[in-house]
Parts: structure tokens; sequence; C-alpha cells
């Protein structure tokens, strides 16, 4: 088959949103000379954290990991307000030096695919401030409508652009009450809801965090929800962040062992639970417990809910748990089960958003992109290829960041012309096997969600810079160590291939945190070594469903045969 030649190096790229994924996208493009410019319709950078939400909103995810592989933070153990976040994302546009390329106020109402080639972008700059909190209070602008033309669009929105409101059967009659419904995106402050009977719908961690931030405030908080939340984990376990326990070799498991994962994850939140350090939490672990185990939810079965958020409300504030909605009567909500929820005052839906690009005209174009899980990598369509969607992937556990990164880092590559999209049958063919790995591992879940070794490692050996731990086992096995047994580091795709910084990225993975009781971590790290070593084994002898996954395949088949010969050889000699 013949592959598609690398593109000619284009001289300019249009990217839409200046949130996590337009900034990566913009620094990326930089480093390997090609021109952009960013468009963002509010006042200032940083996409979903600066426009939307709440004032003691912070990130899911710990400092373990959440940075730029090649911007990393100092302080490894605390979960970043949003406004600190805003701020080392400033700092990172800063470092590399990519403010200009940035237009705020800048609303794209349309992106054309152009006769010429290339594409024209209708752009409306005004004051599109949605007023939120973390927005300057004076915007000066003057308005005006324009148009660009570019080669390349890159679309960096994002899956949350476009809040997904459910039509409740019945919500006008409940609006006629009195009733009142926010989505989630407009949710800013649990002490508007002081005394008042809340139901809360949805079961992400938007809906976690905002149940019990309203239940400290309002008279009762109910929580729908049509299936069970996610994997839930806290943010903080006996001093640590629950995610400096989230290493490679653990999500490098085979899929198939999930029933033992989940056996392990319930036992390890039972014996929390009884540790002095955590006994006012007892009850929130035992609970958190108890519902993974219920809903078969572990870390290789469906995505993540890094919030206690529900079992918080419910074990503390007296919350209580329902299932979806069946219809609203009045001030009264009835649940699919039989219940009901009566004298309610407020709905909030933490109902998510919907995956769309809304400045692209042609429909035809919109559709390919109303599923990432049909785009190359979640990322290109392959009948599309100068149009990149960066971001349109949530991991079912790490971050995120790291997944808009790597997509930046491909997209550049690609429009610099170092590197060519495979043919378009190639691409439908790895479509189609990432589908049913989607499919066979994570059948739960929406189409954005991503299994995040697979998915960086994949992006990362077509980019060049997959860390090759194999040989790092042999020649350099104190940062191996590393590398496998603390927590995730973007910086090991930055050890080598395009914009590799080799020391830097060694010297940061060599500071990566880990938790000090050390007697349980050797044990648990000892048995998942034992079972990697099993399931290498298993693969070399044909068992599929049981290999390794992404590239800690390769040092653990290595280290299998030697402990197989090993083993062959003490039983020769024994004879």
């Amino acid at each position: 088959m013949e592959e598609s030649k690398a593109q000619p190096k284009r001289r300019t790229v249009g990217v839409i949103g200046a949130g996590i994924s337009g900034l990566v996208t913009a620094k990326e493009l930089k480093d390997v000379g090609v021109e952009c410019e960013v468009f963002e319709m509010m006042p200032m950078l940083g996409g979903a954290f600066a426009h939307y939400g709440w004032k003691e909103g912070k990130l899911t995810s710990s400092s373990s990991f959440t940075w730029f592989s090649d911007f990393p933070m100092e302080n490894r153990q605390e979960f970043l307000s949003w406004p600190r976040w805003l701020d080392y994302l400033q700092r990172y546009v800063d470092h590399n030096g990519i403010q200009d390329a940035f237009h705020f106020n800048c609303k794209v109402l349309s992106v054309e695919k152009s006769s010429a080639g290339g594409w024209d972008f209708t752009v409306h700059r005004k004051n599109w401030s949605n007023g939120a909190w973390q927005h300057p209070s004076q915007v000066d602008v003057t308005e005006e409508v324009f148009t660009k033309h570019f080669d390349v669009v890159v679309a960096g929105t994002g899956l949350h652009n476009l809040p997904n409101m459910p039509d409740f059967p019945g919500v006008d009659s409940f609006k006629k009450a009195g009733g009142e419904v926010i989505h989630s995106s407009d949710f800013q402050d649990a002490s508007a809801f002081k005394s008042k009977r809340v139901l809360v719908v949805g079961a992400g961690e938007s809906a976690a965090d905002i149940t019990w931030l309203t239940s400290q405030h309002a008279s009762h908080v109910g929580v729908s929800m049509r299936s069970p939340p996610g994997t839930m984990f806290p943010h903080w376990i006996k001093g640590y962040s629950a995610d400096v326990r989230d290493n490679r070799l653990i999500y490098s498991l085979p899929r198939a062992t999930w029933p033992l994962v989940l056996f392990a994850h319930r036992n390890f939140y039972y014996n929390v639970a009884k540790d002095k350090a955590e006994a006012e939490r007892a009850d929130e672990f035992r609970l958190a417990a108890d519902m993974n185990y219920g809903a078969q939810n572990c870390i290789f079965t469906i995505n993540a809910c890094k919030s206690f958020g529900i079992v918080k409300a419910v074990t503390r504030n007296g919350a209580t748990m329902h299932t979806g909605i069946e219809n609203i009567q009045g001030r009264t909500v009835y649940f699919t089960d039989g219940t009901k929820y009566e004298d309610c005052d407020s709905i909030i839906a933490a109902t998510g958003f919907r995956a769309k690009i809304p400045a692209i005209s042609d429909q035809n174009i919109a559709n390919f992109f109303t599923d990432p899980r049909s785009l190359w990598k979640n990322m290109v369509c392959p009948e599309v290829d100068d149009f990149f969607a960066i971001g349109f992937c949530r991991p079912h556990q790490i971050n995120l960041i790291t997944c808009c990164e790597m997509q930046a880092r491909a997209a550049a590559q690609i429009i610099a012309g170092n590197k060519a999209l495979p043919p378009k049958e190639q691409m439908y063919d790895e479509i189609e096997a990432w589908k049913a790995h989607m499919g066979a591992t994570f059948s739960r879940g929406y189409r954005a969600l991503v299994d995040f070794i697979p998915f960086i490692d994949g992006i990362a050996e077509y980019i060049g810079c997959a860390p090759n731990l194999a040989y790092y086992m042999v020649t350099d096995p104190l940062m191996w160590v590393h590398m496998t047994f603390a927590p995730i580091q973007p910086s090991q795709y930055r050890l080598s291939g395009p914009g590799a910084s080799y020391a830097q990225a060694r010297a940061t993975i060599m500071k990566s945190p880990y938790y000090k009781d050390v007697g349980n971590r050797l044990f648990r790290d000892a048995m998942v070594v034992l079972i990697a070593l099993w399931a290498a084994i298993m693969g070399l002898l044909g068992f599929q469903k049981w290999n390794l996954v992404g590239k800690m395949r390769q040092p653990f088949q290595i280290a299998a045969c030697a402990l197989v010969a090993a083993s062959l050889y003490a039983l020769a000699v024994a004879a």
C-alpha cells in the first residue's frame, strides 16, 4: 500500500479556541516554524476553566502529572484551584512567547472550505463575555466582522462548548410552579441555594462537586442518576493525592484482569476505612467501595469520577440518591423506580456537553466530527486532511492535558510536513481497531472516552517520541523504576524524538512523587509485577487478550523470557 506523501510546509493555520488545546497547538506549531492565529470568543485564555464553573472549583487530577510535558510543576502534590490553573496556563504562554498569536473577543461564525484551497474564517469581534466571575469587569473592544483565509484549521474547542440540557418530561410545569432549572455550566455559587431543596441531575465529576457544595447550604439535596458514577476516587488518601498511585505498570495490565482489579480496589477502600488516619471519612470509603463494586466499576471498565462529592454529601449531610427522572409534575419529580422528590425548588442539570464544532458551515463536514471515535486518533477525518480536532477525547483515567498535548504535537508534525498521514485505508483500519478495543473494554461511557495508555502510546509511536522502556530498563534502571512505579509523567514523551529535551525530561521524571507508605507500596508493586510477568508469559504463548498494553509490554516480555529461561536452566541443573 502506498503511503501518503508528507504535505509541503504550510504557512498559515487558523485555530479556534484558547483553552488547553488551543494553547498547546499554538506552542507546538511555533516549535516547528508554522504560523498560526488563535481566535477566542471570550476575553481571556483558559477555555472552560475561564468561562464556566464555581469559585471553589479545583482540577480533578493533581499536580503529580497534570502539566505540559516540557513545562513541569515544582509542587507535585496539590489540586490547583481554577485561578491557579489559569495562572499556570498564562505562564506557559509567556514562557513560550506565543502571546501575539491570540485574538480575544473573537467568535468564529463560520469556517468554509475555499474553492481555491484552504479555509475561509468569518469572525465577529465584540464583547462576548458571559459575565463569568473569572472575566475582567471591563472589556473594551471595537465591534467588527472580518474574514481571514488559512491553509489549515485546528478546532481546539474541545468537548465543553455546547451544554447538553435534557428536555425533562413535565419541566414546563415545574417552571410554572416557580421551580428553577439551570445547567451546571451556569452554576457559580452554592450559597445561592441556601435553604432550598435541590435536585442535582448527573453522576459525573461536576455533579459530584455540585452535590457536595450545595449540600452545605441547601435544606436538602437529592442527586438523580440514570446509572451509578464512574469509578469513584477521592482527591486525598492518607495525606497523599489519590492519583499518586496511578503508575504506568498498573495501567498497562491486561484489561481482562478487571475482576481482580475490581476486587482489589474494594478491599483497598475497606482497609483505608479501618485506618485511624481516615477515621472521619470511613463511611465515605465504605460507601464508595460498595457503589464501585456493585456497579462493576474499576479502572478497566469505565471512566473515573475523581470526586467523593456524592458520597460525602450522603454520609455527612444527608443527601439522597435517586434513579433517573421519569417525569415532573409541578414541584414533584418522579423517578424511574417509582419514588419521588417533593417540594423541589431547583434542578441543576450536570448533564455534560455535546461534541460539536459550531463554526463548520458544511454539514457534511460537520457530521464527521460528531463522533470523536470515528476520527483517526480522535483527531483527523480521513476525508478531510487539513482539519484537525484537538481535545476531542476524555481519558478514562490520568489527565486530559497530556492527551491534548500529544494530539497537538502530532498535528504540528503533519502540518509542518515532517510527518505524513497514513493512507486513508490504513486510517480507517486503525479507527475500526480502536472502536473494537474501546467497545470491548469500555462498553459504557460516551464516545469521546479513550483508554489512556494505548491512546497516548499510539500517538507517541506515530510521532516517534514513545519511550523505549526496554532500553531504559537496561541502561538506566533507576529512571526506569520511576517511569514504571511512580505517577505517569508526561515528560516520558520528551526523552527522544521531535521536541526532545532528554536532560530536562530525565530530571523531571526523577522528581516523581511517591507516597511514603513503604510497606503498602512495596507489597502492591510486587503483586502488580507478578501479574505483569504472568501476563507477559501468556502473551508470548499467544493469548493476546492477556497481553500487557502500551510500551510496557516489551520489557516485561524480555523479563518473562529471562525468568522462564532461568527456571528451565535451574530444572535442568537439578535433574
